[in-house]
């Protein structure tokens, strides 16, 4: 093969390897759509309406908590080498509690189905 030969062949090449990464990239694209509609398709509808309605609970019961409460933490202090005191943990204390909160203000939205066996 001539050096223009070569040439040719290396551009054909370069232009064939450009189109099959394209193409990859495209595929790529769809199977991650593909796969994002196969997680959605068991997932049970919600409207808007009800979709405000579990943000408004969940905004309600944060406010009425209290997360401005010093006595919702423990917090553990510690000195830094250059003898400042700066907080080394802090832990929301009740937890439990918001989270059994926050479950009864959106099953209060909510007429539960009771599933006989």
């Amino acid at each position: 093969m001539t050096k223009t030969e070569l040439e040719a062949k290396v551009n054909e090449l370069e232009l064939t390897l450009n189109s099959l990464e394209l193409n990859a990239k495209t595929i790529k694209d769809d199977l991650r759509e593909a796969n994002k509609k196969l997680e959605d398709v068991n997932k049970p509808s919600i409207t808007p309406y009800h979709l405000d309605q579990i943000r408004d609970a969940i905004e309600y019961t944060l406010d009425r908590f209290g997360l401005d409460d010093a006595d919702n933490y423990s917090c553990d202090f510690e000195i830094d080498y250059d003898s400042r005191i700066c907080l080394s943990t802090i832990d929301l204390e009740n937890r439990d509690e918001l989270a059994e909160s926050l479950s009864d203000s959106i099953e209060n939205i909510f007429k539960i189905a009771v599933i006989e066996d």
